[in-house]
């Protein structure tokens, strides 16, 4: 897709992996020494913006559970992530790409500064067009005593003991979301089929 801006309602050359009839998302996850994931959708081509972030909010978590991602700046096991998110709605058919971060703890210092300067960096690339980096206070704050789970857990449980790579296996058809057991599988499927139904790709890159 060219860099300079397009008027609402152009169109553009489709990508093997994109749709006309859809909304087209690339969601890309980046974590420790390089280690990242590109996992491209096909929604529907849904023009209401807060039903569009429900949905991308849910499939997340999938790509959140598809490895045991650890801190992308300092190495620690990642409990929470950060998406910056590059919009394209205006175009025929539209397309959003999603910059996912996975981060040991939004409150540490090292990770605010890290993120602000991959937010500031990837504003140079799209020409300003993600805006300044929004305050951290916006986010909100982890409820005291509350403890987000890990990665690299299953999906559905994500019980602490399930992180790692022995013992998790992945939905068969979107080769993405890991479990630690088929009941688990089956508890989460009424969630994680609108993503399952949806992802064209999943491609890690660096896991060696």
């Amino acid at each position: 897709m060219p860099s300079t801006p397009l008027p609402p309602g152009s169109s553009y050359p489709l990508a093997e992996w994109e749709r006309a009839d859809k909304l087209n998302v690339e969601m890309i996850g980046y974590g420790w020494d390089e280690k990242r994931v590109m996992v491209r959708f096909n929604l529907p081509k849904d023009r209401d913006f807060d039903r569009m972030q429900l949905a991308l909010a849910l499939m997340g978590r999938d790509v959140k559970h598809s490895k045991n991602w650890q801190c992308e700046f300092c190495g620690a096991p990642a409990r929470e992530s950060h998406c910056q998110t590059m919009s394209r709605h205006h175009l025929n058919p539209p397309k959003l790409i999603i910059y996912m971060r996975f981060v040991c703890d939004m409150d540490e210092r090292h990770v605010r500064q890290g993120l602000t300067a991959t937010h500031n960096a990837l504003n140079i690339v799209h020409e300003g067009r993600l805006g300044p980096m929004p305050s951290f206070e916006s986010f909100g704050r982890r409820p005291e005593g509350v403890t987000y789970p890990l990665a690299g857990s299953c999906a559905s449980c994500q019980r602490e003991e399930t992180a790692g790579e022995d013992g998790l296996k992945r939905c068969s058809r979107c080769k993405l979301t890991r479990y630690c057991s088929v009941e688990c599988q089956r508890k989460d499927w009424a969630r994680h089929k609108v993503a399952c139904g949806a992802i064209y790709s999943a491609t890690f890159e660096n896991w060696g």
